[in-house]
């Protein structure tokens, strides 16, 4: 892959530095880019009282993973053609979920919810 899509991707996805994934920080979306993988990870904070209100909010928390992922990848794709003048191209490898207690006594459950999504950059 050309140096100047790789760059471009960098700058698209970067949040480390002055800029945050969401506006309001109710979420993150960080990336990793190693051996022609490029990986998106977003995280968020879930709130329940009981085993019964997790699951609802563990299915919104993906809905809203994939469509702020989808949305940074179609921008993504977008940009690197406007600064290269060539196609950007991902296969998808698929997603995977995860929950992480953070608090687990209480009234109030705390946990990270997280979701990876794997794409094989093409060239």
């Amino acid at each position: 892959m050309k140096l100047e899509k790789l760059r471009e991707i960098g700058e698209l996805l970067e949040t480390s530095w002055g800029r945050s994934s969401s506006p309001d920080g109710t979420y993150s979306i960080k990336y990793d880019l190693q051996n022609e993988r490029l990986v998106l990870k977003f995280t968020t904070i879930i709130y329940f009282a009981d085993e019964h209100g997790l699951r609802p909010q563990i299915e919104a928390a993906n809905h809203q993973a994939k469509q702020l992922i989808d949305a940074k990848i179609g921008e993504v794709k977008q940009s690197v053609r406007q600064v290269t003048g060539e196609p950007f191209q991902l296969s998808d490898i698929g997603g995977q979920d995860d929950l992480e207690l953070i608090q687990p006594q209480g009234s109030r459950k705390i946990a990270y919810y997280r979701y990876n999504h794997v794409y094989q950059l093409q060239d």
